[in-house]
């Protein structure tokens, strides 16, 4: 990339704030050399780093890097014979150590839980240096001081001794009385490594000993007593043998790490690029960035909601977009609208795409790779080079012109400014001739109409501006595009203070055409802003819409919820009739077992069971026409106002919703079946919830999987559970029995609605919930079910809240309380009944 470019678009200054956010000076280190890259082979790495690095913080327990002391200067000391490290060097390869475990755990337990893969594979291929941490910590201590390690121990007992020696000679002096008037302080001092004594100069005569020193001002002399003398050699002999003992230590210890070398390079190298993309990630949440996307062909530029960054908070959010098959847009409008800070923006953007970091713009923002960047921006007139400002442009456009290709980014600034408007114009057009005869991507600024009537003229170029509101003369920063804007000079002179009788004159100095030109940008600027509240009101309209299909949609879900409702109340009708069917019944049989058979008997069995096939068909009928009702008047509102495809999904999903109340089990037609006896891979329920036999554990227990939990659980607490739940279905049949002569016998079997062991009422509405629960204790009551569980989860409390307000009042319900926290804790309630 050009790097008087990204000079002049802050890119080094952007890149060292992102730097300033990573955890080790060596990640800010590692900032230095990047650039922005033209393969995406490149940076795209980076980019996918940082992209994971954002979810990763936004959890609701982050992930953290740790930090570390630089280190990598030590690696290549490792395993050299001889090679020693200070004492601070091993104590920052131990806390590297460290952080790499640190960092490699906490991605590791991100498996499973977020799609990070690449993470997950960096913390995979990063070695343990445990054994290495263990090695280190062995000698030092968690302060990074040397450990009172036995080779050592005898050198520094002998070490304090003899400074408790010199301490005591020295405390001879000055407290005896016969030196208090020689010592010019009763504290020794330390010169040249050795205790002394500050003795006035008048006086050292009295003291026997060596001088090392004489103050400036010559009235004190520090002398080392005789007696002292020895212990002070003995003290510097002493801590010469410590620090020949530490080094040996220290080489043993560095030939030890050798065996860990490349361990430590690899590790390091990852930890930086971890560094370096957490701290892309934590700059892009700061500054509420998005990852930009591949390009499309409808959009292959597209910019929004864009921030240029060193603005801040004043930063007005801009929308930019390269059109389909469009290669030059030429922004004109007033000055200190935002021309150039458009351009800057863009430019940027991609610099910070193309190095791996997210850009400051709202979801959606799409930028291709450029290979190059070229910028001509500002003004570029230098004294010294003999440069005026137009000599500057052109150096800089002679430049870009040369090196520009196809899949070149070029900003021109007040393209042909600072020469005569007529002969600049002309350069400025021949200029685009050729930029858009190599095919390369020009953001051009100008005041200068012809420009403006250029992007009308060529297909391949687009006009835009920025608005500037004629109440307030001042701008409002937003990009128009697809018009040209006016400059708008002389309402910004006179907003600055130019005297009106001077702007008065120079409106008059305007010639007739450019008034023309004046009011047809006025005329297409209000066409402009005609469509988009056009376009507005539009999307006003297509939103009332959605909204009456959602009622409608909403109505239709209703409508099914009353045909449910039918459905259960033709269910409980029945299971009426079918019991006082079944006392009329054994009526019949009883009156046929005691007396003898006679045509009577037999004529009213006969009555009974035609009666009771005309009272089943008669209330099938009823059911038929109510739903044949709904089915109409649910086909009459899908012919009035459509019907959203969406809505089946939807549909399913409510219907899965109602199905964990227990109500759909009504529908299922087949009945009842257990296993024969308890086996392997056999389902079977305890306290109302299922598992699965894995294999029997000791006499009379068995292992079972509960979810993800097995246990042993002893085969008196299990019960079979059912392999099909049943509808309700009603089958009567009486037959004679010839062999017993001739007494009919009854057979009567009836399965009713089958009350669930688990209530799920995720999803519910609390009306809809509170009936689904008294529904579920209504069928338990009736089933001798006395334990199931109910599913309400966490939330506001509300479900759980009216769930438990009901089992407190209910008189039925012996004791309920929260589920355990490896089965669902305070979102579920196991409920237990009272023995009925």
């Amino acid at each position: 990339m050009d790097k008087r470019t990204l000079q002049l678009l802050d890119y080094y200054t952007i890149r060292d704030t992102i730097s300033g956010f990573c955890m080790s000076e060596e990640g800010k280190s590692f900032f230095e050399q990047i650039e922005p890259a033209s393969e995406t082979e490149i940076y795209m790495p980076f980019k996918t780093l940082a992209f994971e690095w954002t979810k990763l913080l936004q959890l609701q327990n982050p992930v953290k890097m740790c930090g570390w002391t630089s280190c990598a200067k030590c690696f290549p000391m490792l395993g050299i014979e001889g090679s020693v490290l200070e004492v601070s060097d091993v104590y920052a390869l131990g806390m590297f150590c460290r952080a790499v475990e640190s960092v490699k755990n906490a991605l590791l337990a991100q498996n499973g839980k977020l799609l990070v893969k690449n993470m997950l594979s960096i913390a995979e291929e990063m070695p343990s240096l445990t054994n290495a941490a263990n090695a280190i910590f062995r000698i030092v201590d968690e302060k990074g001081e040397m450990r009172d390690l036995p080779q050592i121990r005898a050198i520094k007992n002998s070490i304090s001794k003899i400074r408790r020696d010199i301490a005591a000679l020295l405390k001879n002096y000055t407290t005896d009385v016969a030196f208090k008037d020689s010592l010019q302080s009763d504290m020794p001092t330390i010169r040249g490594e050795r205790q002394v004594l500050a003795v006035k100069a008048n006086f050292k005569g009295r003291i026997k000993g060596i001088v090392h020193e004489v103050s400036q001002t010559g009235q004190t002399v520090f002398i080392e007593p005789d007696d002292v003398v020895q212990k002070n050699n003995d003290l510097i002999h002493e801590e010469y043998q410590l620090s020949i003992e530490i080094r040996k230590i220290l080489k043993e210890l560095v030939g030890e790490l050798g065996a860990f070398k490349e361990d430590f390079v690899l590790a390091h190298e990852k930890m930086v690029m971890l560094d370096a993309t957490f701290a892309a990630a934590v700059w892009g949440i700061e500054q509420k960035c998005t990852f930009a996307q591949d390009p499309v062909a409808e959009k292959p530029f597209t910019l929004l909601k864009a921030r240029h960054p060193l603005l801040g908070k004043s930063a007005v959010p801009i929308d930019f977009v390269f059109l389909p098959n469009c290669r030059v847009v030429i922004i004109t409008g007033p000055n200190t609208g935002g021309k150039t800070v458009t351009l800057k923006t863009a430019a940027l953007f991609s610099a910070l795409n193309q190095s791996g970091f997210p850009v400051p713009a709202a979801e959606g923002t799409a930028l291709p790779v450029f290979d190059n960047i070229f910028a001509d921006i500002g003004d570029e007139q230098s004294m010294e080079q003999s440069l005026s400002t137009f000599s500057g442009h052109m150096k800089n456009i002679a430049h870009i012109t040369a090196n520009a290709t196809a899949n070149s980014l070029v900003l021109l600034d007040e393209l042909g400014s600072g020469t005569d408007p007529q002969e600049g114009g002309a350069i400025a057009m021949a200029v685009l001739d050729y930029l858009i005869e190599k095919k390369a991507y020009v953001l051009v600024t100008t005041h200068h109409g012809i420009l403006k009537n250029y992007g009308f003229t060529h297909e391949i170029c687009a006009n835009a501006s920025v608005d500037f509101d004629t109440n307030t003369l001042s701008p409002t920063y937003r990009i128009l595009m697809g018009i040209s804007g006016e400059s708008h000079a002389l309402d910004i002179a006179e907003r600055n203070g130019l005297l009106p009788c001077i702007s008065k004159v120079a409106r008059n100095y305007v010639v007739t055409e450019q008034a023309d030109v004046s009011a047809l940008i006025r005329g297409l600027t209000q066409k402009h802003e005609d469509l988009l509240r056009l376009e507005n009101e539009h999307k006003a309209e297509e939103q009332k819409i959605r909204e009456k299909r959602r009622k409608v949609d909403l109505k239709e879900l209703q409508l099914r919820q009353k045909e449910l409702e039918l459905e259960e109340q033709g269910y409980r009708k029945l299971e009426k009739f079918a019991g006082e069917s079944r006392k009329k019944l054994e009526n019949l049989v009883r009156e046929i077992r005691e007396g003898e058979i006679t045509r009577e008997k037999t004529l009213k069995v006969k009555q009974y069971i035609s009666d009771l096939s005309d009272s089943i068909e008669n209330e099938k009928k009823i059911l038929e026409s109510e739903k044949d009702k709904l089915l109409l008047q649910k086909a009459e509102l899908e012919e009035k106002y459509g019907r959203q495809e969406s809505f089946a999904g939807k549909k399913k999903k409510k219907d899965r919703s109602l199905q964990n109340t227990g109500f759909y089990q009504a529908e299922e037609n087949s009945d009842l079946q257990y296993p024969e006896d308890f086996a392997e891979n056999v389902d079977v329920l305890l306290n109302g919830r299922r598992g699965t036999i894995i294999r029997q554990d000791k006499k009379d227990s068995w292992i079972v999987q509960f979810d993800g939990l097995k246990m042993s659980v002893n085969q008196k607490k299990l019960q079979l559970a059912p392999l099909v739940e049943t509808k309700p279905k009603i089958s009567i049949e009486i037959a004679a029995n010839t062999d017993s002569g001739g007494i009919p016998g009854a057979d009567f079997s009836e399965r009713t609605e089958t009350a669930v062991f688990e209530l799920r009422l995720l999803g519910m509405r609390y009306e809809e919930a509170m009936k689904a629960v008294e529904h579920q204790m209504d069928l338990a009551v009736l089933q001798h079910l006395q334990n199931f569980s109910i599913i309400h989860g966490k939330g506001n409390g509300i479900l759980q809240q009216g769930v438990h307000n009901f089992l407190k009042h209910c008189a039925v319900v012996k004791d309920y309380y929260f589920a355990p926290p490896e089965d669902g804790g305070f979102g579920k309630t196991y409920v237990v009944l009272k023995d009925m």
